[in-house]
């Protein structure tokens, strides 16, 4: 996956996650002063009869102190080996996030 902030590419980690389950990486930003995590969680789903990857995402940062401060909450629906996109921001003050993924089924 490829996780963009305001245009610019922070993060392009690979995930394995178990169907159902909740994956979660941690992350350093550049400054150091704080760490940015993603959570994945992917369930097999189908949209108007197209089989796919339902993966409900929490972006978020920790700071010094250890607090969790929720970005974003994207979900995107993914056909297998094909790119999904999700691009998510309100308003002036907010920061634009955009998460692609390819997602793939892996028999473990």
């Amino acid at each position: 996956m490829q996780l963009s902030l305001n245009g610019k590419l922070v993060s392009s980690p690979r995930i394995i996650t178990k169907v159902g389950e909740a994956t979660t990486i941690i992350q350093k930003t550049d400054d150091e002063t704080e760490q940015r995590y993603i959570e994945v969680t992917a369930i097999d789903s189908s949209i108007l009869g197209n089989k796919g990857i339902m993966m409900t995402f929490v972006v978020g940062s920790i700071g010094k102190d250890g607090e969790r401060k929720i970005l974003s909450k994207p979900q995107v629906f993914a056909q297998e080996n094909k790119k999904a996109e999700v691009t998510v921001g309100h308003g002036d003050n907010q920061e634009m996030l955009s998460l692609s993924v390819v997602a793939k089924r892996k028999a473990l």
